[in-house]
Formats: C-alpha cells, sequence, structure tokens
C-alpha cells in the first residue's frame, strides 16, 4: 500500500459525480417546466370555463344577457367594471346583486395565469378554427338573440 496517499476523491470522480448531477437536473427541470406549462393551460381552459358559466347563470337568473355583453365579432378584455355585475358588486337586471363569479381580479382585470387580461368574443360556430396552435377560446352563445316569446293581443 503507497504510505503518501491520503483518503478521499480524486478530481476526475468528483467531475463524473457533478456530470452526473447535472445530467438528472437538467432533466428534472425539463420535466417540471412542462408540468408547469400544462398546468397553466389547465387553470386557463378552467377558468375561461367558469366565466362561460356565470354568463349562462346570468341568463337563466335574468331570461336576459348583462347589457355591457358584446356584439358578435367583437372582442373585449375583461374588466373589473365589465364583469360589475358577474362578481355581485353591481345589481343585475332583476335589482339584487348576486355573485355569479367569483374571479381574482388582479389590477382592474380577470387575468390569465401568464397575466394577460381573458378577451371574450362572441362568435357563429362558423367562425371558430377548428385547430389553433396559441391557446383559443371562442363562445358561441346559442340563445344570445333568441327571439321573445309573442305577446298576446292586448286586452286578454
Amino acid at each position: 500500500m503507497d504510505r503518501n496517499r491520503r483518503g478521499g476523491f480524486t478530481l476526475l470522480e468528483m467531475l463524473t459525480v457533478i456530470g452526473i448531477l447535472g445530467i438528472m437536473i437538467a432533466t428534472a427541470f425539463t420535466g417540471l417546466a412542462q408540468a408547469q406549462r400544462q398546468a397553466r393551460n389547465a387553470k386557463a381552459q378552467a377558468e375561461v370555463r367558469q366565466l362561460i358559466n356565470a354568463w349562462f347563470a346570468y341568463e337563466a337568473a335574468n331570461d336576459d344577457w348583462p347589457s355591457d355583453m358584446p356584439e358578435n365579432g367583437d372582442a373585449v378584455e375583461t374588466s373589473k367594471t365589465r364583469l360589475s355585475v358577474l362578481l355581485g358588486e353591481s345589481e343585475d337586471a332583476s335589482g339584487e346583486r348576486r355573485v355569479y363569479l367569483n374571479a381574482p381580479i388582479r389590477n382592474g382585470y380577470f387575468r390569465d395565469p401568464w397575466g394577460t387580461p381573458y378577451k371574450l368574443k362572441i362568435t357563429s360556430r362558423d367562425d371558430v378554427p377548428e385547430i389553433s396552435d396559441t391557446f383559443f377560446a371562442a363562445v358561441t352563445f346559442p340563445n344570445r338573440n333568441r327571439p321573445k316569446e309573442p305577446q298576446g293581443p292586448q286586452g286578454q
């Protein structure tokens, strides 16, 4: 046995271990980034669904849409003022304050997980693209322009 050799690791052994640890960490971060992307997409889809359900709940309770609902083809940002009737901060058509949407408002807007305000665009079914590479949400409200029930002759 060599008496001059001390116990410990050589430089080559240390570099090998550091290289292996680097590869493992890089693999873990790649998987983590992908999981974060999927989580953000899922959260955005859930929030859009929540917004759509709030509008439908308002329509079911009041038999009409909010007065500031965008027209077909118009894209509007979901600001706190526009959503005030759904958030219960102003009276609905029946004169009551009901909460239809429980959404976090940051800096005056209902924002997606990336920090951009959601935009609502009312479209017809023909205008919705079949496949899109970006996150896209288009809403078709089938009863939006439904005719009101005919009123009977006056005096009956």
